[in-house]
């Protein structure tokens, strides 16, 4: 038998989401969608709560939640509205969880703890124009120049794209080799050659951002290569599989303000 109580500190978790999704989304999402409008200072009091590193360890800045508890912010964000899950999704799922996976110590004081902690957005970069997420035929690619790799080419559909801080970037080395030839990268925005925009006229989860991302010889310190090279593949479907999680716990948030609004 499974036991599917949620435990005090759960039910806390969800107390806790909810009475925020009332008081600072609720109020403002309609109008927010409406205008195409990113509220980033609802972001930052997602980060001040804690739940943009809920799974986190505390040694590496997070609030050290249980997965059913990431469950449960996500349920309670998406009951709101799908944008504040998404952020969920690529910033913890994706990225975070990632780089507490597969990052170097140094990685994860660099990158994870302050993306934990709210100060820094973090996204995932996979998608490509004209080739989506097959990965095994990505177009972007990356060459190894001494202590540094030079990254060429550009990500489509990428949430955060235009208001994120880190990407985690996915590029070949080799495209003869398919899959095998793709590596991870860390870029950090301000990186010279790094340029993003915003996709306009979307259907949908209009108060959140999707953007591109145009990489034209962008440097990037061998220290930003998460794992070794070859290995982008592995980590790219391990980043996945975190991802489908926060988003299939977030559909059932999004069926529940579907019954809300029919009654």
């Amino acid at each position: 038998m499974i036991d599917l109580a949620l435990t005090p500190e759960n039910t806390l978790v969800q107390q806790a989401v909810r009475a925020f999704a009332e008081a600072e989304i609720l109020p403002h999402i309609r109008e927010w969608d409406e205008r195409h409008e990113v509220h980033l200072p609802t972001f930052r009091k997602m980060g001040e709560l804690g739940f943009l590193g809920a799974p986190i360890p505390e040694r590496y800045g997070g609030a050290g939640m249980d997965y059913i508890s990431l469950g449960i912010v996500c349920e309670e964000l998406e009951r709101a509205d799908t944008a504040f899950r998404v952020i969920m999704s690529v910033h913890v799922g994706l990225n975070s969880l990632t780089l507490l996976q597969w990052g170097t110590e140094d990685q994860k004081r660099r990158f994870l703890v302050p993306q934990a902690k709210g100060e820094k957005l973090a996204t995932f970069a996979l998608t490509e124009p004209g080739v989506g997420t097959d990965a095994a035929n990505l177009q972007t690619t990356a060459r190894r120049e001494n202590d540094a790799y030079v990254l060429n080419g550009a990500k489509i559909w990428i949430s955060l794209g235009d208001v994120a801080d880190h990407f985690l970037v996915f590029a070949t080395l080799d495209r003869a080799k398919k899959h095998r030839g793709i590596t991870a990268f860390i870029v950090e925005r301000d990186m010279p050659g790094f340029t993003t925009g915003t996709i306009h006229g979307k259907l949908g989860i209009n108060a959140g951002n999707t953007g591109q991302l145009f990489f034209d010889e962008v440097r990037v310190p061998a220290a930003n290569r998460v794992g070794e090279e070859g290995e982008g593949f592995t980590i790219a479907m391990s980043a996945i599989d975190q991802g489908r999680f926060t988003v299939a716990t977030g559909a059932v948030g999004l069926a529940q303000a579907c019954l809300d609004s029919s009654l």
